[in-house]
């Protein structure tokens, strides 16, 4: 279902995929209609446009999308801004740099630069709700340190599919796409599935991490052939969200205490009651 922002506005954007909708939606003036194009449950990999959505598309002052071939049926879409490649135009591979607050922050810069330009009359407003917006990722990403830090470095993070790389470099883990490294599809040959099972023999890998519910039956395979067990819940990767901290902040808690570490709950809370408390545009 598409999710549309403001009451009566003039001008439309459309953020297509990752974090875009909620950044924004809480940084566009009253001016501005917000159309999130993809629900949480859409993966923007396998995105087929329907109808609305191309008409979304069609109407639009402007659009936002990851770029970086998060959503390959936009990759060639003409107007659409591509606020990740803005961001980090010097980047290649994995499209998921939002994982990383910090670079996060930087795509909320690219998203409030574009918002100004298409409502200058409010431009210091958007301006002040960016700069809340990534002192709050930051302190993200500050507390994100202490949580990783409970873990011992080098610690694995075995996923399905490359969608935590940036996260990985940031706070020291090794990243292994369990998936994604040994096959083009969600299915593991024969030949795929012994190498990655030699894979997981050469590190200590306490949990499987799934970005889908229920996990994939390559998932599950690999969880019953290794005896590593999945996590009880799946990590949220490329799915579009409207609540950034709370989808990024429930990832590190459960990375971490699903490894044996310790996430500070009351911490988590702060954070959130923090990002839910910048100020959003009036009408």
């Amino acid at each position: 279902m598409l999710c549309a922002c403001s009451s009566s506005p003039s001008l439309s954007v459309v953020a297509v995929d990752g974090p875009l909708c909620d950044l924004s939606r809480q940084l566009a003036p009253a001016d501005l209609r917000v159309t999130c194009l993809l629900d949480p449950e859409d993966d923007p990999h396998q995105l087929q446009l329907k109808p609305d959505q191309q008409r979304h598309l069609s109407q639009a002052s402007l659009t936002l999308t990851n770029g970086f071939g998060l959503t390959p049926a936009l990759e060639k879409h003409p107007q659409a801004i591509r606020v990740a490649e803005q961001a980090f135009p010097h980047h290649s591979g994995d499209p998921h740099l939002w994982h990383d607050p910090r670079q996060a922050a930087a795509m909320a810069a690219v998203v409030s630069r574009e918002l100004q330009r298409l409502s200058p009359s409010h431009a210091r407003a958007i301006q002040q709700r960016e700069q809340a917006m990534a002192s709050s990722l930051l302190a993200l990403d500050a507390w994100n340190q202490r949580q990783f830090a409970t873990l011992p470095p080098g610690t694995a993070l075995a996923t399905s599919h490359n969608g935590f790389r940036s996260l990985s470099k940031a706070y020291g883990l090794t990243a292994i796409a369990l998936i994604d490294d040994h096959s083009s599809s969600e299915h593991l040959h024969p030949q795929d599935l012994r190498q990655t099972l030699h894979q997981l023999e050469g590190h200590t890998v306490k949990r499987l991490f799934s970005e889908q519910q229920p996990a994939s039956r390559a998932l599950q395979r690999l969880s019953q052939l290794s005896r590593i067990p999945l996590a009880e819940e799946p990590l949220m990767a490329d799915a579009a969200t409207s609540d950034l901290m709370a989808s990024l902040s429930n990832n590190t808690c459960l990375i971490v205490e699903s490894l044996g570490g310790q996430c500070d709950r009351p911490g988590q809370r702060e954070l959130m009651a923090r990002w839910h408390a910048i100020p959003v545009a009036k009408s």
